[in-house]
């Protein structure tokens, strides 16, 4: 599901040493065989945690990378599965509070009435006052581009999209202010 099931060894047994004297086999064919029997488990656990449909395989994926990654270090992990439950629950802690930070900066951006431009016209009070009735998020990715003037990497860490999704949303956003106002909105 979410890692490579080939028996080819993903690091070099000589650079492994202990740790796969310790595991079965390598670190690579450990993780995978871990995951065939608790990927899916791992999964359930992670979306009983609250992590939305489209993140639960990214939470789960990078928890298993992080147990190949403390296996290739050599570290001696007692028992895999606690610790790489434990590893993805605080990764969907981490999820739910990059999530809140995304709305309480959508929740924390003035309102279009309270915005004090001195370059104000009545204009652009119209553009932005129909930007407010965007979905929240192509509004949020308008407010970061030309508000706060961000690049599209930027709003996509501060609201925890793609750069590229970011990217979407404005343009969408802005298809759709044009159709509203009858012009060019841009």
């Amino acid at each position: 599901m979410l890692i490579a099931r080939d028996p080819v060894a993903f690091v070099d047994a000589e650079v492994m040493g202990d740790a796969v004297a310790a595991g079965s086999g390598t670190p690579g064919r450990s993780v995978a065989d871990f995951e065939r029997a608790h990927g899916q488990t791992l999964f359930g656990f992670v979306r009983t945690l609250g992590v939305k449909d489209d993140d639960a395989p990214d939470v789960v994926q990078e928890s298993l990378l992080r147990l190949f990654d403390a296996l290739c270090a050599g570290q001696s992990i007692r028992d895999r599965k606690a610790w790489t439950f434990h590893v993805a629950y605080r990764l969907a802690m981490d999820e739910h509070r990059r999530f809140a930070r995304g709305l309480r900066l959508m929740n924390a951006r003035p309102r279009l009435a309270a915005v004090e431009d001195p370059g104000a016209d009545v204009e652009r009070q119209q553009v932005w006052s129909e930007v407010g009735c965007l979905p929240a998020r192509q509004c949020a990715v308008l407010f970061l581009r030309f508000r706060a003037d961000l690049a599209f990497d930027e709003i996509g860490m501060t609201l925890g999209i793609t750069a590229s999704a970011a990217r979407s949303h404005c343009t969408q956003a802005l298809a759709t202010l044009r159709n509203r106002l009858g012009g060019e909105a841009d």
